[in-house]
Parts: structure tokens; C-alpha cells; sequence
């Protein structure tokens, strides 16, 4: 597969029918619905690279898993509506039709996070990389620029802010993830954003130590 074309091309689909293409978009107007597909295709490669699954199934069906969520396909499941557009493109550039089966069902079943019987190990790999995306450090990139969009923002709010979510988060998380490899990304990424946070109280004045 050509992959940037096809990175091209989910990036125009965005461009042309919903560059937001969340309900979000009126409190996170700085997040990008392709951005997301577009993370969570590398995060798609790296755990695939890891568990021994097929990278290109992986990535694709991740590049391709929220497609769906555009201005004109909103009443209808966005699995579904994603899995359609998936199978036209694919199929218009001969993709082999057995894989682009398997792409297609992966996107059209995504929201389920691979908790159904006979789940793929490439299903639960793009499930894994849906839920790692902005964790860690993005995690606290985006409290810091929602922060910021509120009535009176400040750095006290915005490490609140980051500090009520990450734990509950580290918390949860990894219970909700297939992979071994997924699991220790997550751990990882949330000892970053706890070091961070660790480091602001300290430069905020709220704490004496920095652990």
C-alpha cells in the first residue's frame, strides 16, 4: 500500500467534510480528528512491531477508524459510515480483497474495543492505540490548552486541571488495554506525565519536593 496516499487522502476526507468532526469541537476547538487517526496509526505500528501482529492491518484500520465521525454521517453509528469510506478507498486502489475485509470489519467494530468474542489481535491492537492517544504527555498538553479557552485561566488551574484526570486515568487505563506492549506504554507515558506534574508543583510553589 501506498501509505502516504492513503494518509492523503483520510486527511482530505477531513478537510473536506469535517476538520474538527468531533462533538467536542465547541470546548476543544484545537483538537483535530485527523490528528488522532493519524497518532494512533503510529501507535498502531509500534505495538503491532512489538506483539508480532500484521502492521499494515494495524495502521490502516487505525488511520481509517474514525472517519466516520463527520458532519454529514452523525445520525448514523460512525463505525459504520468510517467502514463504508474505508472500503471504497481501498477497494478503488485494488487493496487485496481478503485484507481489506478484515480493515474494514476492524473499523466498522472499533467502538466496541475488541471486547467481543474472537477479537483479532490486530482488532485489539487498534483498540489499544484508540485508548493510548493523548495520554502522558499529550494528556497534559490538552488540559493546558483547554485550560486556557476557560473564563479566568492559570497555571494552578491548569495543573488542577491535569491532576484530577491523570490519576483516575493511570488508574483505569491500563485495565482497559489487550496488549502486553500497550500496557507498558501506558505505564510509561504516565510516569512522564507524573514527573511533570511532580516538577509543576514544585516551580508552582505547592509542593517542597519535586516526586
Amino acid at each position: 500500500m501506498d501509505w502516504e496516499r492513503a494518509v492523503e487522502f483520510v486527511m482530505g476526507y477531513f478537510e473536506s467534510h469535517d476538520p474538527i468532526a468531533t462533538e467536542l469541537a465547541h470546548r476543544y476547538p484545537f483538537r483535530r480528528r485527523f490528528g488522532h487517526c493519524l497518532r494512533c496509526s503510529v501507535w498502531a505500528r509500534r505495538i503491532a512491531s512489538v506483539e508480532h501482529g500484521d502492521v499494515e492491518l494495524a495502521a490502516t484500520a487505525a488511520l481509517f477508524h474514525d472517519i466516520g465521525k463527520t458532519a454529514g454521517s452523525r445520525e448514523q453509528d460512525h463505525g459504520a459510515a468510517g467502514a463504508e469510506v474505508c472500503g471504497r478507498y481501498l477497494g478503488s486502489i485494488g487493496y487485496p480483497e481478503d485484507r481489506r475485509t478484515v480493515i474494514v470489519g476492524i473499523v466498522a467494530r472499533h467502538s466496541q474495543h475488541a471486547r467481543h468474542a474472537g477479537a483479532s489481535l490486530e482488532e485489539k491492537i487498534v483498540s489499544d492505540a484508540d485508548l493510548l492517544d493523548e495520554t502522558g504527555a499529550m494528556a497534559i498538553l490538552w488540559d493546558a490548552m483547554a485550560c486556557a479557552l476557560e473564563p479566568s485561566p492559570s497555571y494552578d488551574k491548569a495543573y488542577e486541571r491535569s491532576l484530577e484526570l491523570t490519576v483516575p486515568m493511570r488508574n483505569v487505563l491500563p485495565g482497559r488495554l489487550h496488549t502486553a506492549e500497550a500496557k507498558r506504554i501506558a505505564l510509561a507515558r504516565f510516569a512522564v506525565a507524573e514527573a511533570f506534574l511532580g516538577s509543576l508543583a514544585y516551580e508552582l510553589g505547592l509542593s517542597e519536593s519535586t516526586g
